[in-house]
C-alpha cells in the first residue's frame, strides 16, 4: 500500500477518527481533574565576593565567584542546606525528597542563581524557595574559613505565592488525550488492514495473481444508494437485485469477450473454497441464455449436488446416470423455465456404487465417457457452463477444467482468504487449465487503495487467450500466481 491507499483507508474511516478524537479528548481534559495541582515559584539570589577593596581585588574575586557558581548550584539541592529547610518549615518530608521539588539553575555569564521549589499551594512553594535561599547563605557562611566570608549568598528577588498552578494544564491534557485517541484508532485501522487477508476487491485478487477480475458480484442485500432518489431508495430489493443483475450481465459480457473465435465455449465455475458457485452459476446461466438459444448448465459437483433441488426437479437421472449406465444425454436434460437454459443435474450415486465412488468422483469427471460427452454437447449447445466442488476441497474441479475451454475461478468475499486463492490457482495451473479470472461473489463495493473509486466495468482487463481444446500441450502465457500474503 501506498500513502494514498492509507489517505483513503483513513478517509472511509472519519467517522471512527472524528470520534476517538473526541473521546480521547474528553478523557484527557476529565484525566487532569483527578491531578493534584502543582505551583511554582522562584527566587533569585546573587553570589558576590566577601572581600575586596580595590578595582583588581574586586575583578578577582568576581572571576572566582564565576568559577563557584556550579559548586553553589549543586550545594543548593544537598542535605546541608535542605535539612534545616525541612526543620524551619516543619515539613513532612526528607531532605532528598524535597531536591527533588527543588531545582536550581544558573543564568549563563551571570553570578545569578535561580531557584524554584514545586508544591502542593504557592504559599509553600513560596515559603521553600525563600528557605532555600536563605540556607544557602547560611552554608555559605559556615563553610568559609574562619573569619572570612569568600562569598556571599544575597536573595535579591523573592519568591512570590502563584495564584494559577502550573500542573495539570488542562488544555495541554485535552489535546494529548485527542491526538493518543486519534493515534490509536489510525494504528487500528491500518493494524487491520494489513493483517486481513481476506479478498474483498480485484486490489486483494491483484495481490496474488496476475489474472483478470471479470466481474464483482454484490450480495442480494446490498442497496445502492449513490445517485438515487429518495422513492428509489425505498425499493432496496429492488435494486439490490438490479446491482446483482447488472454484474451478472457484465460477467457474461466478459466471458463472451474471452470466448474463441465465436465456438462454443464450455467453461467450469468452480469456488476457491466454500460453496457459492452453483448459485452464481445459475444466474449466470439465465443471463446467457437471454441472448444465446442453446445454453447448458452442466453439474458436475458429484460430491454435493443441489442443482435439482434448488430448481425444484425433483428426483431423476443426471450426470452420474449418463457416465455409469450409459443414459443418453438427451434423456437426463431437463428445463426448468420455458426461456432458461437447459439443466443437466448430477443425479445421485446409489447403492454400493455410492459407497465406492463417494470419494473418488475425480475418476467420473476425468473418465474418458465424461470426455466424449463434452464433445458431444459442444455440438449441441453454444455455451455450456459447468458446476464443480470447491478446488481446495476436491481435485475434481482441477480435472475438470484441464478439458474444457476455461475455468472461471469465484471467490466468496469475504470469506475467501487471499492463502486460500492462492493456493487455488496454483492447482490449476498445476493440470495446466486455461484460468480466464476471478469472480468475486458477495463483493461490497468499497474506494480503490490508490485513493480512487474503480468502477465496476472496469475490473476485466482479459489479456489471457483461450486455446482450443485438445491443445494442452501447446505454450501460452499463463497467469503469474504470487503468494497469498502482502
Amino acid at each position: 500500500m501506498d500513502l494514498f491507499a492509507y489517505l483513503a483507508l483513513l478517509r472511509r474511516s472519519w467517522l471512527a477518527l472524528l470520534l476517538c478524537f473526541a473521546v480521547g479528548g474528553t478523557l484527557g481534559y476529565g484525566a487532569s481533574f483527578r491531578t493534584e495541582p502543582q505551583y511554582r515559584a522562584t527566587a533569585s539570589v546573587y553570589l558576590s565576593p566577601g572581600q575586596g577593596q580595590s578595582i583588581g581585588e574586586l575583578a578577582q574575586g568576581s572571576s572566582y565567584t564565576r568559577s563557584l557558581v556550579q559548586s553553589y548550584v549543586r550545594l543548593a539541592t544537598t542535605p546541608t542546606v535542605l535539612q534545616p529547610v525541612v526543620d524551619q518549615l516543619g515539613l513532612d518530608t526528607t531532605p532528598g525528597d524535597l531536591a527533588d521539588r527543588v531545582s536550581v539553575e544558573s543564568q549563563q555569564d551571570t553570578v545569578l542563581l535561580d531557584i524554584t521549589a514545586v508544591a502542593g499551594s504557592g504559599a509553600s512553594a513560596a515559603a521553600i524557595a525563600n528557605a532555600v535561599g536563605d540556607q544557602l547563605a547560611d552554608a555559605t557562611e559556615s563553610l568559609s574559613p574562619r573569619g572570612t566570608t569568600a562569598i556571599e549568598v544575597t536573595t535579591v528577588t523573592p519568591a512570590t505565592a502563584p495564584r494559577v498552578p502550573f500542573s495539570p494544564d488542562r488544555r495541554l491534557d485535552a489535546g494529548i488525550g485527542a491526538v493518543l485517541g486519534l493515534l490509536l484508532v489510525v494504528g487500528f485501522v491500518v493494524a487491520r488492514e494489513v493483517l486481513d487477508t481476506r479478498v474483498r476487491d480485484a486490489d486483494d485478487v491483484l495481490d496474488v495473481s496476475d489474472v483478470p477480475v471479470l466481474a464483482a458480484v454484490p450480495p442480494r442485500d446490498a442497496v445502492r444508494r449513490r445517485g438515487r432518489t429518495r422513492r428509489q431508495r425505498g425499493s432496496g430489493r429492488a435494486a439490490a437485485r438490479g446491482d446483482r443483475t447488472q454484474a451478472v450481465r457484465r460477467l457474461r459480457a466478459n466471458l463472451r469477450f474471452l470466448a474463441a473465435d465465436g465456438s462454443a465455449q464450455q467453461v467450469v465455475l468452480a469456488s476457491a473454497a466454500g460453496d457459492g458457485a452453483p448459485d452464481l452459476a445459475l444466474e449466470l446461466a439465465r443471463a446467457v441464455a437471454d441472448h444465446e438459444t442453446r445454453v447448458l448448465l452442466l453439474e458436475a459437483d458429484l460430491r454435493s449436488p443441489v442443482l435439482a433441488r434448488t430448481l425444484g426437479l425433483g428426483s431423476g437421472p443426471g450426470l452420474v446416470d449418463v457416465l455409469v449406465d450409459g443414459l443418453p444425454v438427451a434423456a437426463a436434460l431437463r428445463r426448468s423455465e420455458l426461456d432458461g437454459p437447459a439443466v443437466l443435474p448430477a443425479g445421485t450415486l446409489r447403492g454400493e456404487l455410492a459407497e465406492a465412488m463417494a470419494e473418488t468422483t475425480d475418476q467420473l469427471v476425468g473418465s474418458a465417457a465424461l470426455q466424449r460427452i463434452l464433445a458431444d454437447l459442444r455440438t449441441q449447445f453454444d455455451v455450456v457452463l459447468i458446476t464443480a466442488p470447491p478446488v481446495l476441497e476436491a481435485t475434481d474441479a482441477a480435472v475438470l477444467a484441464a478439458r474444457v475451454d476455461g475455468v472461471a475461478l469465484v471467490a466468496e468475499s469475504p470469506a475467501t482468504r487471499r492463502r486460500e486463492l492462492a493456493e487455488a490457482l496454483r492447482d490449476l495451473e498445476m493440470v495446466r487449465a486455461t484460468v480466464l479470472g476471478v469472480v468475486l461473489d458477495h463483493s461490497r463495493r468499497r474506494g480503490h487503495r490508490s485513493g480512487r473509486t474503480r468502477r465496476t466495468t472496469d475490473l476485466a482487463t482479459p489479456t489471457v487467450r483461450l486455446d482450443p481444446p485438445g491443445s494442452l500441450d501447446a505454450p501460452t502465457e499463463r497467469p503469474r500466481v504470487r503468494s497469498g500474503r502482502r
